[in-house]
């Protein structure tokens, strides 16, 4: 029989070994919960995959703490005072001309702005919100991507896109006519979202939240209360990020590339949308330049000119603001 000592020296070796045993578990999870919490998942495949998910929204939010965004915003300071006088130089060269210009380095918060809360009238800006809208039905599980609906004689507009000439009857889905309607512009695809899958009310929420004046009460906008739509669709404020990350890749694919696009290299993505009336002289181009380490909104907003004119100006003022080399100090 064992001695109460003995029995003793066994268990304290066997609680010392669960007391080690324990103590390596905490430090194995504390590690583990650093990294985690730090924004960085253990396995550096999961940080590609997720970055290759989501490149068109703010690397911020896909992998980086509040934080850390914070203290690199803090990192540096960036002086776009000259750019900003290059663009006043362009417009100058057109000076019967009215243009609004709204800039937004989406790094750091940094920007800058010539007349950038003149109001214009949107045209089919909005246009973009009508599809935030029906996005916000699919991811809460009340619409379907492929749902289908017949395009009715009501629907037909053949002021913009070419919807309208497949006539009444035709059978479309629902990411058919987000596609259509940004990509070309369409009227058509655009009526039959407004009246079949969104209420008048489900609009202006959009509108408010996502913080562009209300198109019942106020018809124009400004390049700068514009640029909230794309602002909230990059750092998905309000979509969650597979919705946002979708409406700026139905974004990518337009075939009006005559203005911001046409200022800058064409390997480089940019998001973004036209609005123009040929009657009025209106004729815009907001959206976001996936420029590399650096991308950035920018929006354009013109009256009383023509569809030449204009695509002169806001692909020139494009290029500058592209081609610009910021200053950075720590």
């Amino acid at each position: 029989m064992k001695k109460i000592t003995e029995i003793i020296k066994e268990k304290s070796s066997f609680v010392l070994i669960v007391i080690i045993i324990l103590l390596l578990s905490v430090i194995a999870l504390s590690f583990f919960t650093v990294k985690f919490y730090t924004g960085y998942v253990t396995a550096d495949q999961e940080v590609a995959d997720l970055q290759n998910k989501f490149t068109l929204l703010s690397s911020s939010i896909a992998w980086m703490e509040t934080e850390d965004f914070l203290a690199k915003q803090e990192t540096y300071i960036i002086n776009y005072r000259e750019m900003k006088q290059q663009v006043i130089d362009q417009l100058a060269t057109s000076p019967d001309e009215q243009y609004g210009f709204y800039f937004e380095d989406l790094s750091t918060g940094s920007w800058i702005g010539i007349n950038e809360k003149q109001q214009f009238m949107p045209m089919s800006l909005f246009k973009v919100p009508l599809m935030v809208a029906i996005l916000e039905k699919i991811q809460d599980g009340t619409l379907s991507l492929n749902q289908t609906t017949l395009i009715e004689p009501e629907d037909l507009d053949n002021q913009s896109g070419d919807l309208a000439s497949k006539g009444a009857g035709y059978e479309i889905s629902i990411k058919e006519l987000l596609t259509i309607m940004i990509r070309d512009s369409d009227n058509t695809a655009m009526n039959v979202l407004a009246s079949r899958f969104t209420t008048n009310e489900d609009y202006i929420q959009v509108i408010s939240i996502m913080g562009l004046p209300d198109p019942s009460n106020q018809q124009s906008i400004s390049p700068k209360e514009y640029s909230n739509i794309f602002r909230s669709l990059y750092f998905s404020t309000y979509l969650r990020r597979p919705f946002s990350q979708l409406a700026l890749t139905i974004l990518l694919d337009t075939k009006f590339n005559s203005q911001l696009p046409a200022g800058i290299p064409e390997d480089v993505k940019v998001s973004h949308k036209v609005g123009f009336d040929v009657t009025k002289g209106f004729y815009h181009d907001c959206g976001i330049v996936y420029k590399p380490e650096h991308p950035y909104l920018i929006c354009i907003m013109s009256q009383n000119t023509t569809q030449e004119k204009a695509d002169k100006m806001i692909s020139a003022i494009s290029k500058i603001v592209y081609d610009y080399d910021p200053k950075i100090s720590d």
